[in-house]
């Protein structure tokens, strides 16, 4: 089973300034619920903007990622993907096609209120269920 960690990094340090390039590559990223790796935002975005490259989605990813305006989803494979969406909010890992999509159902911050009331300082919490996607459950 793949295990994925959630990499939301915080927001600060030097703005760099907004290019052209890293607003497509935001866009696009944000107008989907796949969680793309590069190279799959890297195709979605050239057949729009065919003289983008590789290295410019790559780094704007992670310029991204530092500025706290996507999240970076690390499986234990090393396969990067990627979120525009930054609020708590969870995930459904498919174990038949591999997609790993956002689940619209609320947020429980009662589990970390309940950890907060015994000590512990929780930001937020992640949780992934596992199973079969309904394009694959058919």
């Amino acid at each position: 089973m793949e295990i994925y960690t959630f990499q939301v990094h915080k927001k600060g340090g030097s703005m760099r300034k907004n290019t052209k390039q890293r607003n497509l590559v935001y866009e696009e990223l944000n107008s989907r619920y796949d969680h793309p790796t590069p190279e799959e935002l890297y195709y979605s975005i050239k057949t729009k903007y065919p003289r983008i490259s590789i290295a410019t989605v790559y780094r704007n990813l992670r310029i991204l990622a530092e500025e706290g305006k996507i999240i970076e989803i690390k499986s234990d494979k090393n396969i990067l993907r990627y979120d525009a969406k930054i609020e708590p909010h969870y995930h459904f890992k498919c174990t038949n096609c591999g997609a790993v999509l956002d689940l619209d159902i609320p947020y429980n911050k009662e589990l970390d209120e309940e950890l907060n009331a015994k000590g512990y300082k929780v930001n937020y919490h992640s949780t992934i269920f596992y199973g079969l996607c309904p394009n694959c459950s058919q």
